[in-house]
């Protein structure tokens, strides 16, 4: 044992590092097949880890802690083409006619209108695909394609996004803010350049905004924003 090493009761035990903590998230999240997962589940995974109590005092929320490396509270889903004609199909059946938002909100899957927004432009255009599609003169390849003229935006992969907050140091790059000094901040990847103005997913394109500057940000491209990120 070394001379200089000191019996202190005073002494601080190790703490683990942001870096640590959400490394181990990671892990867990490749495991898991990059899919929300709780903290029992994170926990009855086997191996040595951090426990989830660890994280959720650092970060403050199971949910905060997730979407430091990308992924979402529990209740958001992503719904295939296929998936949303069936439920636009059985809502209209049960009303007798074609569903609002506020119906196609809460009769059948109980899924709102973003993903069709997202999909065919509005739910109303979904709604007239469909119709043209039963009377024989819309294919179901075409059906599902939906608005082939809006560019459609292709999910992050988690990698990615890890790798973008990362270099980011996990806290907003307009702002500053970061999860591990105010546990209120959310931190969202955004595109420089908005994917509908033909901006992609490479990192180049990426940055770690919190969620007030992304929604201040919207879907425009703001030159000075893009200088200050490319620094």
């Amino acid at each position: 044992m070394s001379e200089d090493f000191k019996f202190d009761l005073a002494a601080k035990r190790t703490r683990l590092s942001d870096d640590d903590l959400i490394s181990a998230l990671q892990q867990a999240a490749e495991t898991l097949d990059a899919r929300y997962f709780t903290s029992p589940e994170y926990d009855d995974l086997p191996g040595k880890r951090p426990h989830s109590a660890t994280i959720i005092d650092r970060f403050g929320t199971w949910k905060k802690a997730l979407s430091l490396i990308g992924i979402a509270g529990g209740r958001e889903r992503r719904y295939s083409p296929e998936k949303l004609i069936q439920n636009l199909e059985e809502v209209w059946k049960k009303l007798g006619y074609p569903p609002g938002k506020r119906q196609i909100a809460t009769l059948g899957a109980k899924i709102s209108e973003s993903p069709y927004k997202h999909h065919w432009g509005s739910l109303r255009n979904a709604c007239e695909s469909l119709a043209v599609f039963h009377n024989g003169k819309l294919s179901r390849e075409k059906l599902l394609a939906g608005d082939l003229s809006k560019p459609k935006r292709i999910t992050i992969p988690l990698n990615i996004r890890w790798a973008v907050q990362k270099r980011d140091h996990n806290r907003c790059v307009l702002c500053g803010a970061c999860p591990s000094n105010d546990h209120s901040v959310e931190l969202e990847i955004d595109h420089i350049i908005p994917v509908a103005k033909g901006g992609g997913n490479e990192m180049e394109n990426l940055q770690t905004l919190c969620w007030k500057c992304n929604q201040g940000k919207k879907d425009r491209t703001d030159a000075s924003i893009f200088a200050e990120t490319s620094r």
